[in-house]
C-alpha cells in the first residue's frame, strides 16, 4: 500500500469513505469474507475495487469518540502471484485519541488439545446500556485466532469486559448453541493496561433442552422426532392400563402399537440428551387406521455397525444385536457362537432395553484364530410376527502375542476421573473406563494412540459442560500431546500424563 484515506492513526476523522492505494494489480474479490471492522459499525457498507486501488463508503457516520481497526487480513492480494498484502490494517479515531491497549492470548479446542484455528474472540464492554443478554449481543471487539491458536486485540478502550470464544460458522459474530463451539473467561477484565497470555478452551455447549421437531403417524408406529440425538427416554403413561413398547434411534423416539394395541393414549416424555439436559411434556400417541388388512409377516435381516465380515477383530466379550421393532420370542437353540469352527460356546443373553430391541449375548471364547456368530432362520420373532433370515458372522481372531498394554496415572484432577483411549487424531474413541488412581488399557492391538482424561466431579460417568450466566466452568480434561505407539508385546506402565 501507497497511500490510504485517512492515513493511518488519524484522528478526529469525520468522513463515510475510506481508500486504500497499491503500487501493483491487486485482486479483492475475497475482502468482504476477510475483512474485520472493530468496533463492529452500524449500517453497511459499498465496496468498489479497480486494478490500483479499492474504496469503501459507509451509510452511516462512525461513532463519536472512538478507535477503529480495519483488518484487511488476506482481503487484498496481488494480480500475479496471489500473494496476501502483509499486515494490511488501518486504524484511525473519530476523537482526540488513539485507543491503543491489547489483549493478547491462545485458544485450544478443549477435546482435542488442538489449537482452536479461526475462532472468534468476542469482548463485551460491560459498560453498555444494551440490555439484551450478553452472548444474543454483537460484541464491541472482535477478532480471529490464526493458524496457531493466537489471537490479539488491539487498538482497545480502557474498560470493563467479558472475553467470549466461540466458532462463528456462520459469521453473524453471535454464537449459536447448536453447531459452534464455546469457551469464555471466567473473570472480568478490568482492561487499565495490555495483558499477555490470556488463554481459553473452546467445547460443545448448550444450555437449551431438546425440542420436538415433528410427529410422525403411522398404523404400527408412532414417531417423535427431536432437533437432536437423545441419550435417554423415560415413559410415563397416565392412563392407568395403557402401555407401549418404544426404541430411541439417534434423534427419533419411536412408539410401537404393542404390547397391547389401542388408538390413541396420553404420554408423558422425559428425554435427556448426551449434554444431560432434559426436555419434560405431555404428548399424544396415536396410531393411523386405515381400511385394509395389517401385512403379511415378512422376514428382517440382522446387521452389525461395528463388525464387518471376514475381518480380524479381537476376541469378542459380546455380541450387540439392535432390532428395528420389538422382539417377542428368541430361540436360543437356533443361534451358535463358534470358536476355530468346532468348538460351541455358551453364551448368556442380557436384554438391554426394556421394550427387548437391543440383546446382548455375553460370551468367554476360547478361540484362537477363527470365531463365527450363526443365527439360524426364524430364530428370532419381533411383534409383527416378522422373523429373521439365516445369519452367519465370521471373523478371524488375533493372537494374544499381538497385543500390547499401557497403564499409568493422573494426578492432576482429584477424585474419580473418565480415562478414554483415542486415535492418534482424537476423532475416534477405542476404549473409555472410569478410574480413580490407575487406568490400565490392556489387548491393544498395534496402532498409533493418545489418552484423553476427563475430570468427573460429581461422578456421574460423563463429561458436563459450562454454564455461562452462571459463571461455572466445563470439567476439565487433558488430552496427551505426543502420540503412543503401540507394537506387540509392547507393556508400558506407571505412564505419568502431564
Amino acid at each position: 500500500m501507497i497511500n490510504s484515506y485517512p492515513e493511518n492513526k488519524t484522528k478526529h476523522f469525520k468522513g463515510q469513505r475510506i481508500s486504500l492505494e497499491f503500487d501493483e494489480l491487486i485482486d479483492a474479490n475475497s475482502l468482504r469474507q476477510e475483512l474485520i471492522i472493530t468496533p463492529s459499525i452500524e449500517g453497511a457498507y459499498d465496496l468498489k475495487a479497480k486494478p490500483f486501488s479499492i474504496e469503501l463508503k459507509f451509510d452511516k457516520p462512525f461513532a463519536d469518540s472512538t478507535t477503529y481497526t480495519f483488518n484487511f487480513r488476506e482481503g487484498v492480494k496481488d494480480l500475479n502471484e496471489r500473494n496476501p498484502a502483509e499486515n494490511l490494517k488501518l486504524v484511525f479515531s473519530t476523537g482526540d485519541q488513539i485507543d491503543s491497549l491489547q489483549i493478547n492470548g491462545h485458544v485450544d479446542n478443549l477435546w482435542s488439545g488442538e489449537n482452536a484455528e479461526d475462532c472468534t474472540l468476542a469482548l463485551y464492554d460491560l459498560s453498555s446500556k444494551d440490555t439484551l443478554p450478553l452472548l444474543q449481543r454483537k460484541p464491541k471487539y472482535f477478532v480471529q485466532t490464526d493458524s496457531s491458536g493466537n489471537f490479539s486485540l488491539e487498538n482497545l478502550k480502557a474498560s470493563e469486559y467479558s472475553l467470549v470464544a466461540f466458532t462463528d460458522k456462520n459469521n453473524n459474530l453471535r454464537f449459536d448453541e447448536k453447531n459452534e463451539l464455546f469457551g469464555f473467561d471466567l473473570d472480568t477484565i478490568r482492561l487499565t493496561q495490555n495483558i499477555d497470555g490470556k488463554n481459553l478452551t473452546v467445547y460443545p455447549y448448550q444450555t437449551e433442552s431438546p425440542r420436538i421437531q415433528r410427529v410422525l403417524s403411522r398404523q404400527t408406529n408412532f414417531v417423535v422426532r427431536f432437533d437432536r440425538g437423545i441419550q435417554s427416554a423415560k415413559i410415563e403413561f397416565p392412563n392407568e392400563g395403557d402401555s407401549l413398547t418404544y426404541k430411541i434411534n439417534n434423534n427419533e423416539l419411536t412408539f410401537f402399537n404393542h404390547p397391547n394395541p389401542i388408538d390413541t393414549t396420553l404420554t408423558k416424555l422425559i428425554v435427556e440428551d448426551s449434554l444431560a439436559l432434559k426436555f419434560e411434556t405431555e404428548q399424544k400417541v396415536y396410531f393411523t387406521s386405515y381400511n385394509q388388512k395389517a401385512p403379511e409377516p415378512g422376514t428382517f435381516r440382522i446387521s452389525f455397525k461395528d463388525l464387518k465380515p471376514n475381518s480380524t477383530i479381537k476376541k469378542p466379550k459380546y455380541y450387540d444385536l439392535d432390532f428395528p421393532e420389538p422382539v417377542t420370542s428368541v430361540d436360543y437353540e437356533k443361534i451358535h457362537i463358534l470358536s476355530d469352527t468346532s468348538i460351541v460356546e455358551s453364551f448368556t443373553p442380557v436384554w438391554l432395553d426394556s421394550s427387548h430391541t437391543q440383546l446382548r449375548l455375553e460370551v468367554q471364547p476360547k478361540a484362537t484364530e477363527t470365531i463365527s456368530l450363526e443365527i439360524e432362520s426364524s430364530a428370532i420373532t419381533t411383534y409383527k410376527s416378522d422373523t429373521n433370515s439365516t445369519y452367519q458372522l465370521i471373523n478371524k481372531v488375533y493372537p494374544q502375542s499381538e497385543f500390547g498394554s499401557i497403564s499409568g496415572r493422573f494426578d492432576e484432577f482429584q477424585g474419580q476421573k473418565i480415562a478414554q483411549l483415542i486415535n492418534a487424531k482424537g476423532d475416534q474413541i477405542i476404549e473409555q473406563q472410569i478410574f480413580t488412581d490407575e487406568y490400565r488399557f490392556p489387548e491393544l492391538l498395534p496402532s498409533t494412540y493418545r489418552i484423553r482424561i476427563i475430570e468427573d466431579k460429581n461422578e456421574n460417568g460423563k463429561w458436563d459442560t459450562a454454564d455461562f450466566y452462571q459463571q461455572k466452568l466445563p470439567e476439565r480434561i487433558f488430552v496427551s500431546k505426543g502420540s503412543i505407539k503401540v507394537k506387540a508385546n509392547f507393556i508400558l506402565e506407571d505412564l505419568q500424563l502431564k
